[in-house]
């Protein structure tokens, strides 16, 4: 599961009304067994949003198009890129047996200061009940559990932007991360679980800092080794945000890359 994408995705800062952002991430800990640490560039203009990560010595590039209804996954190195219509991925999710999430956002009392910005510090879970074979009640039911502090911010550069992106790719069915990875039941689930998790976010104000766990439970033989695999303790922080235009065609694929599309 690609969880080095999907955080930086959570950590994308706002400001004035129509208003393009960038902001710089850093991620710090493991997902499973891989080291996750790195730094990421997210890009919001109007209804898309594309990442730019480079963890140790691999980079990528995540484009989603809300209006395109599509993922795009560029790889300059092969001049390539591969496309996921929203479509086909919803159909991958019905399969896998993702049940009702139960998200929960609590305000503490604490404050911080995040890359020159204030913020509040809130308590996050997200539990998903999901089955390992798409079946729920045949033995295999699991529960995934997402918990830990995230900082949010009102007073942050491109908040109306970032809110406006985010309310669109909800009411869109939109998740987040590399959408291959869910055709598996832990990467189906933990992708619907951080769509919900940025949903709830999103609406109080804008994740300047965050850490994440993620655990994964039941009582299948295949139980023990899935949580193993879903573990994982994520630290990501806003160090930059910036407000100004950003060109289309950054939110496209480039001219003559070779363009495949999942189905």
């Amino acid at each position: 599961m690609t969880i080095r994408k999907l955080l930086p995705l959570l950590l994308v800062a706002a400001g004035t009304a129509h208003a393009d952002v960038t902001v710089v991430t850093t991620t710090a800990g493991k997902a499973s067994i891989i080291d996750v640490g790195g730094t990421s560039t997210n890009l919001i203009k109007g209804n898309r949003m594309r990442t730019d990560s480079l963890v140790g010595s691999r980079d990528n590039s995540l484009i989603i198009d809300i209006d395109g209804r599509r993922f795009v996954d560029i790889d300059d190195k092969k001049k390539s890129a591969t496309v996921t219509p929203l479509d086909t991925l919803n159909e991958q999710l019905e399969k896998v047996g993702v049940g009702s999430i139960q998200a929960t956002l609590k305000k503490t009392a604490q404050t911080k200061k995040i890359a020159g910005y204030d913020c509040t510090v809130h308590d996050i879970s997200v539990t998903l009940p999901f089955s390992l074979t798409g079946h729920a009640g045949d033995g295999m039911d699991m529960n995934m559990l997402l918990s830990g502090q995230v900082c949010l911010s009102t007073n942050a550069p491109g908040l109306a932007d970032y809110q406006r992106f985010y309310r669109a790719s909800a009411d869109s069915g939109f998740i987040f991360g590399d959408p291959r990875a869910a055709k598996s039941p832990t990467g189906a689930a933990q992708a619907k679980a951080y769509a919900e998790l940025t949903r709830k976010m999103a609406e109080a104000g804008m994740a300047l800092e965050s850490h994440v766990t993620i655990s994964a439970s039941g009582g299948g033989p295949m139980a023990g080794m899935m949580g193993k695999l879903a573990a994982s303790d994520i630290t990501t922080t806003v160090t930059q945000i910036t407000v100004g235009d950003l060109p289309a065609e950054k939110f496209d694929v480039p001219a003559g890359y070779k363009v495949k599309t999942q189905k």
